[in-house]
């Protein structure tokens, strides 16, 4: 595998979590996972992190306070890509 098809299967690795990705996107980072064993490792940390997380957090709900800022930062949030140089 080519550093720049990981960079780029370790992007959409949160779409692909959340099954954000259209059939022929998400098959693509299937193939690369199953070719790629660090990206794999990736993978299986974010899962694992988030298995975690909904097993800990099952049947709680945040503060109301907390909901609103973090609600608040996400809709401000702006992601900025720059072409690469070269």
């Amino acid at each position: 595998m080519t550093s720049h098809e990981c960079t780029l299967a370790l992007q959409r690795l949160y779409q692909f979590l959340d099954n954000e990705l259209d059939e022929a996107d998400a098959d693509a980072i299937r193939a690369h996972l199953q070719a790629c064993e660090p990206c794999l490792d990736a993978y299986g940390v974010e899962e694992h992190v988030r298995s975690l997380v909904k097993r800990c957090c099952a049947g709680s709900r945040a503060p109301d306070g907390l909901r609103v800022r973090v609600t608040q930062v996400t809709a401000l949030t702006v992601v900025v890509r720059q072409p690469p140089v070269g």
